[in-house]
């Protein structure tokens, strides 16, 4: 096993920050970067699979096993249900589980040395997938959805054949708001996930 690449320190512009749920800032580096550290310790000859999932209160949880040249380390990931702000319904569920496994493939990662700088001595503090416990509401910082996540909703607009007005009064059954350009990147990937769903669905 390649402890060198695996426990190498990710480049800075890798490294990226939220607010995490008790306002302090959290480093992270994004699950694809873990997969490509993977890969490349490896040379791909790596699996990860969810061995058994649940929903527990108003979250996802997973058990996920990561193994390796013979090596095994299971860990658990969660995440929020994501829910419309207007009347509660959940979004969609699939988008949840795929961010607890995402979640939940990062700490088994960091059992093998990926990413372990950025964690706190006590592994209970360890950063997670970039989802706020607030996520189904307006950002209170300045970060929020890129433009090509803006392009993409456009394109799924088009797709779904909806008009902008009905795009806008989706976004703020769920999220509480119809400018779209405010939402933050977490409720942007909610509502082009929300938006895939829709695609086998008579426009409202």
């Amino acid at each position: 096993m390649n402890r060198e690449i695996l426990e190498k320190e990710f480049e800075p512009s890798q490294i990226k920050r939220r607010r995490g749920a008790f306002g302090d800032d959290i480093d992270y580096v994004e699950t694809a970067d873990v997969i490509r550290r993977l890969n490349t310790a490896f040379d791909g000859q790596w699996s990860f699979e969810i061995v058994e999932y649940q929903q527990m209160f108003d979250e996802v949880v997973v058990l996920g096993k990561l193994t390796a040249e013979g090596i095994t380390k299971t860990q658990f990931g969660s995440h929020k249900i994501t829910k419309a702000k207007k009347d509660g319904e959940v979004v969609n569920i699939g988008y949840d589980l795929k961010a607890a496994a995402s979640d939940c493939l990062k700490k088994a990662s960091t059992h093998l040395g990926v990413a372990l700088h950025l964690y706190s001595e006590n592994i209970a503090d360890e950063p997670r997938e970039p989802v706020d416990r607030n996520a189904m509401t307006p950002s209170e910082s300045n970060e929020t959805i890129s433009k090509e996540k803006l392009a993409e909703i456009k394109q799924l607009r088009t797709k779904l054949k909806w008009t902008t007005e009905q795009v806008m009064e989706h976004a703020e059954r769920l999220f509480g708001t119809k400018d779209i350009a405010k939402l933050n990147p977490v409720m942007g990937d909610a509502f082009i996930a929300y938006l895939k769903a829709q695609k086998d669905k008579p426009a409202s």
